[in-house]
């Protein structure tokens, strides 16, 4: 459960979250989406990285996050790994939209609009409150 590295993903993850919600002030919806998809992916790497002490590759948010509630099972804290499962089931297709979106907002054949920057502004925001909700409980 080292520090250096979870504390650089994080940092990196929350000036992702900064810059799409700049994006979004300025209407620039393509990063808002990138970004978004960007801070979430690199938050639960960081939590990953804390709980398991290991560098997890992938870009797949559902993906990690079902890691990251693997892993919390792994240390017995199956109320966080709970909180992890129920969310991923209520929140599918936001997930989703977020999972696709850094690919989509740039290779698409088509731009974000500013309700579909809105949802996965939101979405990344939730995960990753949630996220700081679970690092306050498991790390104190």
């Amino acid at each position: 459960m080292s520090g250096k590295y979870a504390k650089l993903l994080k940092k990196r993850a929350l000036n992702a979250l900064k810059w799409a919600e700049r994006a979004f002030e300025e209407g620039d919806y393509d990063t808002v989406a990138r970004e978004a998809e960007y801070a979430v992916q690199l938050y639960v790497k960081s939590v990953i990285y804390r709980v398991l002490g290991e560098e997890v590759r992938g870009h797949d948010v559902r993906g990690l996050l079902g890691i990251l509630a693997s892993a919390l099972l792994e240390e017995e804290l199956e109320k966080e790994a709970e909180l992890i499962s129920n969310y991923i089931r209520g929140h599918r297709r936001e997930l989703a939209e977020l999972a696709e979106a850094h690919t989509r907002a740039v290779y698409g054949i088509f731009e974000y609009g500013e309700r579909e920057a809105k949802l996965l502004l939101k979405i990344a925001r939730d995960v990753i409150e949630l996220l700081k909700e679970i690092e306050a409980v498991v790390f104190g």
